[in-house]
């Protein structure tokens, strides 16, 4: 699980600078930037997460019930 704080971190972090950017009003390139990049990024975290993630074993239909 160590492995996945940097991707989860850098994507978060470039999501948040984002919505930053569009709200505070930076230059258009710069919005537009991370626009075309967040995609791409998004995709990049969502595959190491299913890739060298680990499993927990739980299944839906075993543990729908449970609260934690």
């Amino acid at each position: 699980m160590d492995k996945l704080i940097f991707p989860i971190s850098l994507v978060t972090f470039i999501a948040f600078f984002y919505v930053v950017a569009a709200a505070f009003n930076f230059p258009y390139p710069i919005v537009a930037g991370l626009f075309g990049i967040l995609p791409v990024a998004l995709i990049w975290m969502v595959y190491k997460v299913l890739k060298d993630g680990e499993h927990s074993g739980k299944t839906f239909e075993k543990h729908f019930y449970e609260f934690e």
